[in-house]
């Protein structure tokens, strides 16, 4: 709590509180690793709303008096929370709770999307989400095993309940789509993240039996809550505020019902169905910290800002996408430039096998799903009458207001609308 080891002045190569088998170099690397993580799944509360400058601002300071305090109340070796005997080993409170609290606020500052719909979003991609998804299974190992400071049959017990909370959050989810009549991807990719959250702060103090239950029953309640999110009245882009506020909850308070001392003779302890049940209380005075302080600071640094600086994002910026306002880059110039390579190799193998020129080949076929989940399927004649400025067709877009995908060769453009 003090600044005596501020700009990495430590003093010393090992510390027995925090890295007694490698440097403390090393420890502070990988704790930074955990301050970068938290303030990203706030982004995912506010997608393409803020702008740029504000919102690093915001981090930086949040950062600094959200999440530091926090980390150090709960994990710190002088720490309250840690003193009074609260149960975090990777992050429930510290990480989850205080990001979708967090989440949440920003959202409600911020307000809605002017193209908010209730009812919530398709996928913009679901094999980027597919993929993310088993980025997240993989990488939360290193999050929750590396918790235990060691190469050790503890670490080994972390790895263990977070496979096997990642599977059991997967299996509840679509067992649950099933019996509601559909079984979808993107619901298939939130349910092991429910289920990683709702262990995380229980992995290194619980049973692998009730590391399955804690994922379980955590990846019902984000399901449930997810049914009732038309009747809310916030815009929470990616859900942050219920997969990992309300998971995070969760699994903090089921903390506090499941843990042994056994499991973890070091700082674990009995939970309330072990005949400790002053070990819950103790759980429940760390979600509501971390609730009531995250609330606190995220209102107190994005007000201030708000009025200095102006945080929301203009309209006509928010229509055509941060990427574009804010970097001038969009997906679909990298997807056009993907899909023109693919239709010109395909021009030249016809070409080729035909004895033709390319412009001669006759049409090709391109299936484009836009947002709407419409599928449209386009014939394009390969000949000159084809051929299109490309300046002259993004000028063109961007007076219609129009987006368009544009998929770009150097003679041919095939344009797709997506009013």
């Amino acid at each position: 709590g003090s600044f005596d080891w501020a700009v990495l002045r430590f003093g010393e190569l090992y510390n027995p509180n925090y890295s007694p088998t490698y440097p403390l170099l090393t420890y502070c690397a990988y704790q930074g690793t955990f301050a970068v993580i938290t303030p990203a799944l706030i982004s995912g509360a506010i997608v393409g709303r803020m702008k740029i400058i504000p919102y690093m601002i915001f981090i930086f300071i949040w950062s600094t008096v959200c999440y530091d305090p926090m980390a150090h109340w709960v994990w710190g070796d002088n720490g309250w929370l840690k003193h009074l005997g609260t149960l975090d080993f990777a992050g429930g409170t510290v990480v989850h709770i205080l990001s979708g609290v967090s989440g949440l606020v920003a959202s409600i500052i911020l307000g809605k999307r002017h193209d908010y719909d209730p009812r919530g979003t398709p996928a913009h991609n679901l094999p980027f989400t597919i993929l993310g998804t088993c980025l997240l299974w993989v990488g939360w190992t290193g999050f929750n095993a590396g918790s235990a400071n060691a190469a050790s049959g503890l670490a080994a017990l972390a790895l263990i309940n977070t496979h096997a909370a990642a599977a059991a959050g997967l299996i509840t989810w679509v067992v649950i789509d099933a019996i509601r009549g559909h079984i979808s991807i993107s619901g298939a990719c939130i349910g092991p993240i429910a289920g990683l959250v709702g262990i995380t702060p229980a992995c290194g103090f619980v049973q692998p039996g009730w590391a399955l239950l804690i994922a379980i029953i955590t990846t019902c309640i984000v399901y449930s809550l997810l049914l009732l999110k038309r009747f809310m009245r916030f815009d929470d882009t990616l859900d942050v505020a219920l997969i990992h506020g309300c998971g995070g909850i969760s699994g903090a308070f089921m903390t506090g019902l499941f843990s042994q001392k056994w499991v973890n003779e070091i700082s674990g302890g009995d939970g309330a169905f072990y005949g400790r049940p002053i070990q819950l209380w103790y759980q429940i005075a760390g979600i509501l910290t971390a609730i009531g302080f995250a609330a606190i600071c995220t209102a107190g640094i994005l007000l201030p800002l708000h009025l200095i600086m102006g945080i929301r994002l203009a309209k006509e910026d928010e229509v055509v996408g941060l990427d574009v306002a804010a970097h001038g880059e969009s997906w679909e110039m990298v997807a056009s430039r993907a899909v023109s390579s693919l239709i010109t190799k395909i021009i030249e193998e016809q070409a080729a096998n035909q004895g033709l020129p390319p412009e001669q080949i006759g049409t090709f076929e391109l299936q484009y799903t836009p947002v709407n989940g419409k599928k449209n399927l386009i014939t394009i004649p390969l000949s000159t009458e084809n051929i299109r400025s490309n300046q002259a067709a993004r000028n063109s877009s961007e007076e219609s207001g129009e987006r368009q995908a544009y998929f770009e060769k150097p003679d041919i453009i095939v344009k797709l609308n997506e009013k």
